[in-house]
């Protein structure tokens, strides 16, 4: 019986874990999820190669992304080995997102970016400092930086380009200063 037991609580964490990383494919690689990824890799799930995905090939790579989980091989998955799995998929998102950056800012292809690549041009700098500076006296004083950060929170708040709200977090609507 209590064999019985364990592998009905085996099987029932295999089924919500495996609910939830169709959620978290969808979540990362959707249509909001960011550029050109998709929701699966169709290559990977198309076992047999036929051009087709089934529900048996998107069953068994779920199966095997589970077993991978399950590092000491016991049939479940710890506390340990769920953060671990998260923690590996952060770590790749983070992978991803600085070879993007890197295509982006290293301008020669050499494979670096140097602190030339990440300065902006002088112009855009220009261009920044003349608009915080609103009374125009060459300088950008405390009040007038302060209105600058404000202006841009409250732009960022009309695109729903706050970063807060979408971890979930609290704010009073004011950006948090470097001096603060």
């Amino acid at each position: 019986m209590k064999n019985l037991k364990t592998t009905l609580s085996a099987v029932t964490l295999a089924a919500m874990v495996a609910a939830s990383f169709s959620t978290v494919a969808f979540a990362d690689g959707g249509p909001r999820g960011g550029g050109d990824r998709m929701m699966f890799d169709f290559a990977a799930m198309d076992a047999n190669g036929d051009g087709k995905v089934t529900q048996d090939e998107i069953a068994a790579q779920r199966s095997a992304k589970i077993a991978a989980m399950d590092t000491d091989k016991d049939g479940n998955l710890s506390q340990a080995e769920l953060m671990a799995a998260q923690e590996a998929r952060k770590a790749e998102r983070q992978a991803q997102r600085a070879k993007r950056m890197m295509g982006r800012m290293d301008a020669n292809k050499d494979g670096v970016v140097s602190l030339s690549e990440m300065t902006p041009p002088a112009e855009q700098g220009i261009r920044m400092f003349k608009r915080m500076d609103a009374d125009g006296d060459g300088a950008i004083s405390k009040a007038e930086a302060d209105a600058a950060m404000e202006k841009m929170a409250a732009r960022g708040d009309r695109r729903g380009d706050n970063r807060d709200d979408k971890r979930g977090g609290k704010h009073d609507g004011k950006r948090k200063h470097m001096d603060n």
